[in-house]
């Protein structure tokens, strides 16, 4: 499930990338913004499954998912603020081994 969802997230972001680097009048732009926009679809679709999804997994591990909320909602202001001052970051795409976004 990891595995998965690491590639999702490197996939989004390259075609992320590749689109703000376009114009809506290039090519291959209506098919880049359909295929992402399906890609997002289907990730948040599996990520809002009921049973079997990560949240799922984490709680009957024993995770505390409330204090693991609280960290991503500090983390989440933490990393809004250093966007304010220094702009978006070049994100990693770490699955994408011959891909490196500018």
């Amino acid at each position: 499930m990891w595995h998965e969802a690491f590639v999702e997230h490197d996939g989004a972001k390259v075609l992320i990338n590749e689109l703000e680097a376009s114009e809506p009048s290039d090519e291959f732009y209506d098919a880049k913004m359909k295929v992402l926009s399906e890609l997002v679809r289907h990730h948040v679709k599996e990520e809002e499954k009921k049973q079997g999804n990560m949240f799922a997994q984490a709680k009957k591990a024993g995770v505390d998912t409330k204090a693991l909320g609280l960290r991503l909602a500090e983390e989440k202001q933490r990393l809004l603020a250093e966007y304010k001052e220094n702009g978006p970051p070049t994100p990693p795409t770490i699955t994408y081994r011959a891909t490196e976004l500018e």
